[in-house]
């Protein structure tokens, strides 16, 4: 098909236009889609389409650069999971939305005397399992193979090393799975180099590997949304000036609402650019996610969010399960959208609800009912004038209850109104009704503490005490030294740390296996307490973000320290039973 720069009207009709293709059909039907293809693909348009590389003078579509793209890529096979060794076949989706429109849009550059690519930038923002790895790799092997460039220089970039990785050992392995990639390549531990044309493709991921200077061509930028720093990502794009038609791509999930980052700043000008508020031909975006009136739990809404679901990536069972625990788990309700669903989500929220938390309030056994049973302890102990916390978890003898939870929660007698003002909590009054004990004078009393610990010693059989490290003091080696107790150790404040715990402990209140009787102390950190989670599906509970000053979770802390020590012990006997 041959086309002109006069002939881009009729190619991009009015059909097209309100159909919200951002390719003429006629073009497309050329590339080898069906009709019955390109239906199924604006079936899955997306959310936001920020396209206006039609408004550049002179532009033109151009099937051969759009073919050669998709030939390109085509030329690959997969390299994970079920389709692994399989061609790498694109989706009609991924030809429509992305690859056409990219690498298709020319117009004539009066300059260069030549014609060159339209759009320069490319935001492609979808939710996890769409195959982002896999066509970012594709993209970047095209630019540095099929892109008509003498000595491209193409990049990967990422927060770390193993990120940046992640997308270079793709391509590389996509290069060497094919005939025509081997010839092309000479593949080196760190480098792909093109034999033909002297490029070369690279990962990067600190400023210090781009302070030399860099002659980009082409750029990948793995998810965005967990760059915290811009220096990296502006390093790769000033390094396109030399370049006659550069191309950066985007791609990423949704981040979690923080404002004045770099994936809010690019996100909310891709926006700006589909709404028609300004007018950047060079720049091209699409966003799939649900919208915020659209039922999360609905399959209709994950099929627009996520336009490779029909393919089987993400797989059906996937979302299904992501979104049955979402819907008991109040905790990963947000996780599931902005995963699953494309929504920017604050990763904090709320973490317990206080119904399920008050349906764990029955009276607690007598001391004789529990006394010498096996417990785990948590310990969270303040700075200098602060709420402190040591809370058991024991093991009960009633029927359907794995635990119940002995807390103990300390304050300093003279700082109480100074911390009721503060906190807008009765503190005197909790501790007139036995559920939170003074210590004499404005500091926390260790030594009191560690009195109680001891005696709690004597009453139960202590298997494990975890703590927090943060003002243990000399406490936690008189504690070591206890005959009666047993392991003392530190639990870490990372999600790895925490998060195998606190996701036990809502098991244990989901299956009101857990009783609490109660505790109005322990209630009210419960009902403060948010989580957080990262990419993994860990969580770690934390204050919330507004109101620091006056929240206190220490006796969750403690508790969740209390439940690591007894998940550890189901652990160990779990691995005994399969041994």
């Amino acid at each position: 098909m041959t086309t002109t720069a006069a002939s881009s009207t009729e190619q991009l009709s009015l059909e097209d236009l309100s159909a919200g293709l951002p390719v003429p059909r006629s073009a497309l039907l050329e590339l080898g889609l069906s009709d019955e293809q390109i239906d199924e693909a604006l079936e899955s348009r997306p959310l936001t389409v920020a396209f206006h590389a039609d408004r550049q003078d002179g532009a033109w579509f151009s099937v051969a650069a759009a073919s050669r793209a998709k030939r390109a890529i085509e030329s690959f096979k997969h390299t994970k999971a079920r389709w692994g060794g399989t061609p790498l076949l694109l989706a009609p989706w991924q030809v429509v939305w992305v690859i056409a429109p990219i690498f298709g849009w020319l117009f004539y550059d009066d300059e260069l005397q030549r014609d060159v690519r339209v759009i320069r930038s490319a935001w492609i923002e979808v939710p996890r399992k769409n195959g982002k790895s896999t066509l970012s790799s594709g993209i970047a092997l095209t630019l540095l193979l099929a892109d008509r460039e003498h000595g491209p220089e193409v990049y990967t970039a990422g927060i770390d090393r193993e990120q940046a990785s992640r997308v270079f050992n793709d391509a590389k392995q996509m290069a060497l799975s094919s005939r025509k990639g081997r010839q092309a390549v000479d593949a080196k531990a760190a480098v792909l180099v093109g034999r033909r044309n002297g490029g070369i493709l690279r990962a990067l991921s600190r400023i210090a590997e781009a302070a030399h200077g860099l002659n980009v061509h082409g750029g990948v930028v793995d998810e965005v949304h967990v760059h915290k720093s811009r220096d990296l990502i502006e390093a790769i794009e000033t390094g396109t000036g030399a370049r006659d038609q550069p191309l950066i791509v985007y791609i990423t999930t949704a981040d979690d609402g923080s404002e004045f980052t770099i994936y809010d700043e690019k996100h909310t000008f891709t926006k700006r650019i589909a709404e028609n508020v300004i007018t950047f031909p060079s720049h091209y975006g699409v966003i799939w996610a649900a919208s915020e009136d659209d039922d999360p739990f609905s399959e209709k809404t994950w099929h627009k969010a996520n336009p490779g679901l029909r393919y089987g990536f993400p797989s059906i069972k996937s979302i299904r399960d992501a979104a049955a625990k979402a819907k008991t788990t109040p905790s990963a309700f947000p996780g599931f959208c902005r995963l699953y669903l494309n929504r920017r989500m604050s990763m904090q929220s709320k973490w317990l609800p206080m119904p399920l938390w008050d349906e764990g309030k029955g009276g607690l056994s007598p001391d004789k009912a529990l006394k010498l049973q096996d417990a785990w302890g948590g310990l969270d102990l303040s700075a200098v004038s602060d709420l402190s916390a040591w809370v058991l978890v024991v093991k009960s003898r009633r029927p359907g209850i794995e635990l119940e939870i002995v807390p103990r929660l300390w304050v300093p007698e003279g700082r109480v109104k100074d911390l009721e003002h503060q906190l807008q909590v009765p503190l005197g009054e909790w501790a007139r009704d036995g559920f939170l004990t003074l210590t004499e004078g404005d500091a926390i009393d260790y030594a009191a503490i560690e009195t109680q610990i001891l005696q709690d010693s004597r009453r139960f059989r202590i298997k494990r005490i975890s703590y927090d490290r943060m003002f243990t003091g000399g406490s936690i080696q008189r504690l070591e030294a206890n005959q009666r107790i047993g392991e003392v150790v530190p639990i870490a404040q990372t999600y790895l740390g925490m998060s195998p715990a606190a996701k036990e402990l809502e098991r244990l209140l989901m299956e009101k296996a857990l009783l609490h009787a109660g505790h109005p102390v322990l209630r009210w950190n419960a009902d403060c307490v948010q989580i957080i989670r990262d990419g993994n599906d860990n969580i770690r509970p934390v204050k919330p973000d507004r109101d620091k000053s006056s929240a206190r979770i220490d006796g969750v802390h403690a508790l969740v320290g209390a439940v690591d020590g007894y998940l550890r012990r189901k652990a160990v006997k779990d691995e005994a039973l399969s041994a």
